[in-house]
């Protein structure tokens, strides 16, 4: 093989590797992958089947802030793991995790086996507000 043939066949491969390095996830500028209420706070739980067990806490804690806080906890939303969009537009690397976002602006996370008060006392922070 000469120098000139090894030349062309490198134009064609680095074509296809720049081709390939833009096919990634990407989310479209204003698009969201879930629904959030603008005016309102938006709690959302990213929930694995393999760690039911740790979620309880959160699901706990979170129902008795409902109780201090219906107007401000009414905007609850669980996504699977398996919702690969939404795992990526948000980093989520461990389950359970609870992200809490003003808008669209994180506003705190909480990440893995927690116990109730420790998520309570976080969370009340921010719903007291």
């Amino acid at each position: 093989m000469n120098v000139r043939s090894v030349g062309f066949l490198s134009i064609p491969l680095i074509s296809i590797l720049a081709f390939l390095s833009s096919c990634q996830f990407e989310p479209e500028y204003g698009y969201l992958p879930v629904d959030l209420e603008s005016e309102e706070l938006n709690t959302l739980i990213f929930s694995s089947r393999s760690n039911q067990e740790e979620e309880k806490s959160y699901y706990d804690a979170l129902l008795q802030l409902q109780k201090d806080y219906p107007q401000k906890l009414n905007s609850i939303q669980i996504i699977k793991k398996k919702n690969e969009q939404a795992v990526n537009y948000y980093n989520v690397y461990t389950f359970p995790t609870v992200i809490v976002l003003d808008g669209e602006d994180e506003i705190v996370r909480l990440e893995g086996k927690k116990q109730v008060d420790d998520i309570k006392k976080k969370l009340d922070e921010v719903y007291s507000n």
